[in-house]
């Protein structure tokens, strides 16, 4: 269910349709099959200790928040909001919420005001806000031993694709119940379950920009500003990412 926005354009919402009804079709036992699994592996990671669920109410984290639902409902979700949140993820949240109440939600800020503030080079900018960022996990993750739940997946990078290989789904403090998952499975457990979709995936440029390279966590993040990212912010999100520019 994808949540409207008015950064949409009608060539946009018409892509999307498309894109929505190919989604459709990749429900069905198969993808049963995977969802199932990775239910049932969440609930052997649960059954070894206590554990929350990091949420950034992009597509996998969604995905995930709802797997946990099923797996075991007592398990909670953790986001972390820093003071560059995407501006489109409360709607996700708030939909989410409304359509399945009743998980145990908490939301952390991260404030990175002071370091947007001084102009830093974007290195070091990265450097710091990792740290604060990191930090922030930390602090928040003791009620639950540090373990968690995310929705990391192996095809999204070479340092995840190497963890999998590594531990498998769950290694004693981390469980990724669809590590192995394709993007197209994601969206198709989306469409098929009903679940929340951020409406950035649907800013395509009329085509120009694919979903799979979106990413909603943050804006205006100097890490990973290229390939398009920072062009696709600003065609979309320009008064947000210049605020951040913004001298203080």
């Amino acid at each position: 269910m994808l949540i409207l926005s008015p950064r949409h354009t009608p060539d946009d919402l018409a892509l999307w349709a498309e894109l929505e009804e190919v989604d459709r079709l990749g429900a069905g036992p198969a993808l049963d099959a995977l969802a199932d699994a990775a239910v049932a592996e969440v609930g052997r990671f649960r059954a070894t200790g206590p554990c929350y669920c990091g949420v950034s109410w992009g597509k996998d984290s969604v995905t995930v928040a709802h797997l946990c639902l099923l797996a075991d409902p007592s398990i909670p979700l953790l986001h972390l909001r820093p003071t560059n949140h995407h501006p489109d993820s409360d709607a996700v949240r708030d939909a989410y919420f409304t359509a399945f109440p009743g998980q145990s939600y908490v939301e952390v800020l991260v404030d990175y005001g002071d370091l947007h503030a001084r102009n830093l080079p974007p290195d070091t900018l990265d450097r710091e806000t990792d740290r604060r960022w990191y930090a922030a996990i930390r602090q928040s993750a003791r009620p639950w031993d540090g373990r968690r739940v995310l929705g990391i997946r192996s095809e999204e990078s070479t340092g995840r694709r190497l963890r999998t290989l590594r531990w498998g789904l769950s290694s004693p403090s981390g469980c990724a119940p669809i590590a192995r998952w394709r993007t197209r499975h994601v969206y198709a457990y989306l469409a098929s379950r009903g679940l929340p979709v951020h409406p950035a995936y649907a800013c395509l440029g009329g085509g120009r920009w694919p979903r799979e390279w979106l990413r909603v966590a943050e804006l205006g993040d100097t890490r990973g500003a290229g390939g398009g990212r920072r062009e696709w912010e600003l065609e979309y999100y320009p008064s947000e990412v210049r605020r951040l520019q913004r001298p203080h």
